[in-house]
């Protein structure tokens, strides 16, 4: 009897221990936090190839060719390891002037395919100098691209580029990632030109 009573205090004492700290009533729910982010420093080179372009890009950057079964000759991949992400570029060298309107029709389409999750699509008109033109999407809202271009000569040159992640993320996690990347390749298509 004296022991089951030492063993019900014993049990009680260690009880009131272990829960009188949990009562605390101001209780302060911590935010959310995210990873730390490294970006690395904006040093470029220029690409070339025996492709018929030319441009800057970071040198974190790795470029790839393109090995898919679709893919065709100059469609490379920029790889950018530090944030498991891609910049997908394709090339279309055209003879027919009315071609590049159905060109700019398919890039058009392929971001209006994301209509379904964007909030909203930005798009911007690009024209240089040089005689470029194209258009800038920005896609906000939970889409697999956060942004996609393309850029044309209107005479024989069709270049197009759209920036993943390679896994799924959280928008609101990766947005000081999209903002970094698409300053570089705003430098891209700034640099870009075409060889004739």
């Amino acid at each position: 009897m004296k022991t089951a009573m030492l063993i019900k205090s014993v049990t009680l004492f260690f009880a009131t221990v272990v829960f009188l700290p949990s009562c605390n009533r101001h209780y302060t729910p911590k935010p959310n936090g995210y990873p730390r982010i490294e970006f690395p420093d904006r040093v470029y080179d220029i690409f070339e190839s025996s492709c018929p372009f030319i441009f800057e890009k970071p040198t974190y950057a790795l470029m790839v060719t393109d090995t898919n079964s679709f893919s065709e000759p100059c469609w490379y991949n920029m790889i950018i390891p530090d944030f498991d992400a891609t910049l997908h570029m394709s090339y279309k060298h055209f003879t027919q002037p009315e071609q590049v309107d159905s060109m700019m029709e398919d890039s058009y389409n392929l971001v209006m395919k994301h209509t379904v999750k964007a909030e909203d699509i930005e798009e911007r008109k690009i024209h240089d100098s040089s005689g470029l033109q194209g258009m800038f999407y920005d896609l906000y809202g939970n889409t697999a691209t956060p942004f996609s271009f393309f850029l044309t000569d209107k005479k024989h040159h069709f270049f197009r580029g759209a920036f993943y992640f390679n896994n799924h993320t959280s928008r609101d996690s990766v947005a000081p990632i999209i903002d970094f990347v698409k300053e570089d390749v705003f430098r891209m298509i700034q640099t870009l030109r075409f060889k004739d």
